[in-house]
């Protein structure tokens, strides 16, 4: 039979390492936003140059978050009741509990 509890735990934890990388990666995207909009030269710029450099940087932007969005739906998603039960339990404790509970 199978543990709920250990498979709940396990898909906590990959969800954890996968997404660590990329909400490192949002926050450093998000900071290279605003020194964009902070700078003097992007207040020169014509109104296509700004467009053009800021989709860039939202185009990369939107990519984390679909990949951050595919993680989260991956994690909830095609579990029996218990499994998603001890999921909510899971979300909740912190790496080091997490880690401590198997």
């Amino acid at each position: 039979m199978e543990d709920p509890k250990g498979r709940a735990y396990a898909i906590e934890r990959r969800y954890r390492m996968l997404t660590a990388p990329w909400l490192e990666l949002m926050a450093e995207i998000r900071a290279e936003r605003g020194a964009l909009l902070a700078t003097t030269e992007y207040q020169e710029w014509a109104g296509i140059e700004k467009a053009e450099r800021l989709d860039i940087i939202d185009t990369r932007l939107k990519t984390v978050e679909d990949w951050l969005g595919h993680y989260q739906t991956e994690r909830k998603v095609g579990h029996g009741f218990r499994v998603r039960r001890w999921l909510a339990t899971a979300s909740r404790l912190s790496d080091a509990e997490l880690e401590g509970m198997l």
